[in-house]
């Protein structure tokens, strides 16, 4: 499950953005009910609260460097078109183009902004308009009115700079940008869907694995506290990632047609090894699964309590569910080593 179970797991330290630690049993007017300085659960809670704050404020510094680098590259592409000089415009446009892959998980949720930076000729109705970074490729790499295009950029990239400066992205949140930021990457950069005209994707295939690595960065952190082994085989995977980006060579140089095909493939199982796919329980037991193997389900078998939680097994082929009840079901190749069905709780579980 790897990146997106360390991002559940930052997620289950509790933390918001404008969240608080506040000790179980206290409220705000009463005071701490016992020192978390001795207490060690929740010694460990203030660490992860603590970790999670700062994940938090360091990623929101990365996307604010990103994005005012993003502006700073979007005006010097702006001076090297007025001058005429399209050998400069082209790596300047790259240059942008890259600085956008970092945080375009996250302009994506406002399509508005998203299409006037980033929009592909492809989202458009035959023989349409469209803008952005792709408008000026076509116009440096083919033909058309770069001056136009670039000023068009030069006003819109502020405003993602500013609407992005108000994000404070959740450890949780930035894990699973991470996670898509690896699956465009499989989806459209590796396959040369992105630069149809320079046709040099390997230099958003760089660009956003650094982009999900530094996310994973951000929350290795709160990943280390709560599961340090899945996090270290996280934090290795994306070290051949970055090995095999390296192996490309000088990224501008590098058309799609000569991206091997042997790297193409250690990438795509790169990412599926920091990614991998997820299930879904529903309280009747019933599973849904998503680019991860179905290994069965309680669904439509009787049970006392609901499902409550899901769990992977570690180096095996399936998963147990957990009932409120305490109850266990091995499904795939785990194996069981028992359950708390049957038992007097004094509350009902609600995980594994």
């Amino acid at each position: 499950m790897g990146l997106l179970v360390v991002a559940a797991l930052a997620g289950a330290c509790g933390y918001t953005a404008s969240a608080r630690y506040q000790p179980s049993g206290a409220t705000p007017s009463s005071g701490a009910a016992h020192d978390p300085t001795t207490d060690p659960a929740s010694a460990t809670a203030v660490a992860l609260s603590v970790a999670a704050g700062a994940a938090t404020e360091t990623y929101r510094t990365d996307i604010g460097n990103a994005t005012a680098a993003f502006v700073a590259d979007i005006g010097t592409l702006q001076e090297a078109v007025d001058g005429g000089d399209i050998g400069a415009a082209k790596s300047d446009e790259l240059a942008a183009q890259a600085q956008y892959d970092t945080f375009r998980q996250l302009e994506g949720s406002n399509a508005v902004n998203a299409s006037t930076l980033d929009e592909l000729a492809t989202e458009v109705a035959p023989n349409g308009s469209f803008a952005g970074l792709h408008a000026v490729e076509r116009d440096l790499w083919t033909s058309g009115n770069a001056r136009a295009d670039v000023a068009g950029l030069s006003v819109e990239a502020p405003v993602a700079q500013y609407l992005l400066s108000r994000d404070r992205l959740t450890p949780e949140a930035i894990g699973t940008t991470a996670v898509s930021e690896l699956g465009w990457v499989v989806s459209t950069a590796l396959p040369g869907r992105e630069e149809r005209f320079s046709h040099l994707d390997a230099v958003d295939i760089a660009a956003a694995v650094e982009a999900a690595d530094q996310a994973f960065a951000a929350i290795e952190p709160v990943g280390r506290t709560v599961d340090p082994d899945l996090t270290t085989s996280v934090a290795q995977v994306f070290s051949s990632l970055e090995a095999d980006v390296a192996s490309l060579g000088p990224l501008t140089q590098v058309p799609d047609a000569a991206i091997p095909t042997t790297l193409r493939l250690s990438v795509s199982q790169q990412v599926d090894a920091a990614t991998g796919g997820y299930w879904l329980v529903a309280s009747d037991g019933g599973i849904f699964s998503f680019d991860a193997p179905f290994e069965g389900s309680m669904g439509a078998t009787p049970l006392n309590k609901p499902v409550v939680g899901i769990a992977a097994a570690p180096g095996a082929s399936g998963y147990w569910l957990v009932a409120a009840d305490g109850g266990v079901f091995a499904l795939g190749s785990t194996g069981f080593s028992g359950s708390m069905g049957g038992q007097p709780l004094n509350a009902p579980v609600v995980g594994i």
